[in-house]
């Protein structure tokens, strides 16, 4: 009796097991191909135009407008999203930017009320054509963690870029993944190195749009090596690149990793490395990048981050004054509540001539890296 008691017993834990290991592997996958992690999405037809003399360019990591709420273990009503929206739609319409770089940008996941995000800025702003990258494709993401109803759920977000130029090559990089345990590391996020390709004018210009290693700064150093051999890459062959894009690292030399909550799952801890971050540092050498806004007296006249009371640039568009010169910089963190934790970046660009003339598509370099997926 006591042998056929522990059977059931032992037959009930097993069952139980595996259907654990079913419901992780299951959650944890995703529902796209590889060949749709990486698309250009067309909205209305691109007008042929001749290369403009300057260009206007916005960063900004919209934290799927979640306010300042991100990843906190709320429920957050439809309403939240929808005004949010509609707060950056009026800051775009009055910035009137080429281009736009998103981080953190959803793509009609459960979070946002299946709302695709790229898809509402494109067609609200008037954007013919963007170019999407997903880095988040989870069937249901256990985060944040509590109870469900504050659980992503069906989880798909990444990266874009929205332009008013044909986009005529789309790469999705993978950059290394930080050290973590299996079931962390299942539902964590890619971080990517987007290079979208623009046409101006029958001529290119890349951009890179990343979002680095938020939490881990040896993996996050790393990740900037890689990008730094693909703009050298680029430079070399002279084409116009710019980098743009949430770093998640400060331009200050020797600065220790200071605490920030990560994306992601990771979040439940919070960096605490006493260890010199030299992201920006190895991101720029051997480069004559800069950034668009340029320090000032105060510290806090270039933050960008916390958006509701920032302290730190980690958001930035890097260029070189070999092919650009600024001639409008500035910072918008959004009133009267900003809609993300980050704050937006603008520029406008105006192009330099060059003794050697504008480089043609034939000296386009490739746009992997070697290990990239």
């Amino acid at each position: 009796m006591m042998a056929r008691v522990l059977t059931r017993i032992g037959m009930a834990a097993g069952l139980l097991l595996l259907g654990g290991i079913g419901l992780f592997l299951w959650a944890s996958s995703g529902q796209l191909s590889q060949s749709e992690l990486a698309r250009v999405r067309s909205y209305t037809p691109v007008s042929k135009t001749t290369a403009p003399d300057s260009l206007t360019v916005t960063t900004y990591n919209v934290g799927y407008l979640s306010g300042m709420t991100n990843n906190a273990p709320v429920e957050r009503p439809d309403s939240l999203f929808y005004a949010n929206m509609d707060q950056v739609v009026q800051h775009l319409r009055e910035m009137r930017p080429d281009l736009v770089a998103a981080q953190e940008i959803d793509f009609g996941g459960a979070r946002v009320a299946h709302v695709h995000q790229l898809d509402t800025l494109a067609r609200r702003l008037g954007y013919p054509t963007a170019a999407q990258a997903v880095n988040w494709d989870e069937r249901y993401l256990p985060f944040p963690y509590g109870r469900p109803a504050v659980h992503f759920g069906r989880t798909l977000s990444g990266q874009a870029l929205l332009s008013r130029f044909p986009i005529r090559r789309h790469v999705r990089t993978v950059l290394p993944r930080p050290p973590q345990p299996f079931y962390r590391d299942a539902f964590y996020l890619d971080r990517l190195a987007q290079v979208g390709v623009l046409d101006l004018g029958g001529h290119p210009l890349a951009v890179i749009n990343v979002h680095l290693e938020a939490f881990e700064a040896t993996t996050r150093q790393e990740q900037a090596r890689r990008v730094n051999t693909l703009y050298r890459r680029l430079a070399d062959a002279g084409i116009p690149a710019l980098l743009v894009g949430d770093f998640n690292s400060t331009l200050s030399t020797g600065e220790a990793d200071s605490t920030r909550e990560a994306e992601g799952p990771a979040s439940s801890r919070k960096k605490t490395e006493a260890v010199a971050d030299r992201t920006m540092q190895l991101l720029l050498k051997n480069t004559d990048l800069r950034p668009a806004l340029a320090s000032r007296t105060s510290a806090s006249g270039t933050a960008t981050y916390p958006a509701d009371a920032p302290s730190r640039q980690i958001d930035y568009i890097l260029y070189s004054p070999q092919f650009f010169r600024v001639t409008r910089a500035e910072r918008w963190c959004g009133a009267p509540a900003p809609p993300s934790d980050h704050c937006a970046v603008t520029a406008t660009l105006q192009r330099v001539s060059t003794t050697g003339g504008r480089p043609s598509y034939e000296a386009l370099p490739s746009l992997l890296l070697p290990g990239s997926e």
